[in-house]
């Protein structure tokens, strides 16, 4: 069975504001528990679209979450801000 968690939380990561909608747990068949995050990135007045990230730890998590953010930040950086909306 897949329990499910809502944590309506916001956290703060290199200069960004991370919105954490959703978090949901799943046991692969090997029995390795994995985490289907669901959030959405605020940064310099843009937001990103919801996105889902595949995590085992939260230490995982805060990579990707990283790598985001940095993706995000390059694309803005480069006049590509068109891409995310501007307002959350």
């Amino acid at each position: 069975m897949t329990r499910v968690i809502v944590p309506p939380a916001v956290v703060e990561l290199d200069g960004a504001r991370v919105y954490i909608l959703e978090v949901t747990e799943r046991t692969w068949i090997r029995g390795e528990k994995r985490f289907l995050v669901t959030c959405m990135i605020e940064y310099a007045g843009y937001c990103s679209p919801k996105f889902t990230l595949d995590v085992a730890s939260n230490e995982e998590l805060k990579a990707k979450l990283q790598a985001e953010i940095a993706k995000m930040k390059l694309a803005i950086l480069s006049g590509r801000g068109d891409a995310f909306f501007n307002k959350c």
